[in-house]
């Protein structure tokens, strides 16, 4: 029991994980002018199209909560891309267990143990039409986790572009 409960422990640490976001934008970018916006995106071959509307739509979704106004690619003040990808990972890592009677001088064994799982990234640009320069990047890495349903889908992307784009616009 107390090797299962090790091994289930070390593999509750590895694999919890967090969403990490970085970004970065254009300091001299005044995004007070930012009124409007379009989010554009090219299929790629292969790509599933029921995850890119749904990224599609949750951003839409968060830029209207900030009270910003959709409207086409040619009149926006800003134009948001985004680019996915899936990696699949594996970490390697040591479980340590006792073996032995303690009093009667035990040993640590050690074992190495592997951990699979699929990491993804969503990457969304948004730049300025009149220049074509990007002035704000986000970038936000996670582990995929299991969704069987697609309101469970639907609600963890809107979950994770909504912490994405917490920040912004930048002040």
């Amino acid at each position: 029991m107390k090797y299962l409960f090790t091994s289930l422990f070390s593999l509750f640490f590895v694999a919890c994980s967090t969403l990490s976001i970085s970004t970065d934008y254009d300091t001299k970018y005044n995004f007070n002018n930012f009124h409007s916006f379009a989010v554009v995106h090219k299929i790629r071959e292969g790509e599933n199209t029921l995850t890119t509307e749904r990224i599609k739509n949750a951003l839409i979704k968060t830029l209207k909560a900030k009270n910003f106004n959709e409207v086409s690619a040619k009149t926006a003040d800003l134009v948001f891309l985004y680019h996915t990808n899936v990696q699949n990972k594996t970490d390697i890592y040591t479980d340590y267990q006792m073996v032995g009677y303690r009093r009667y001088g035990g040993m640590v064994v050690s074992t190495p143990r592997t951990y699979s799982y699929n990491e993804g990234k969503l990457i969304i640009d948004a730049y300025n039409p009149k220049t074509n320069k990007i002035v704000f990047r986000a970038v936000a890495i996670d582990e995929l986790p299991e969704k069987k349903t697609p309101k469970e889908r639907e609600n963890y992307i809107n979950k994770v572009i909504a912490k994405t784009l917490k920040d912004f616009p930048p002040q």
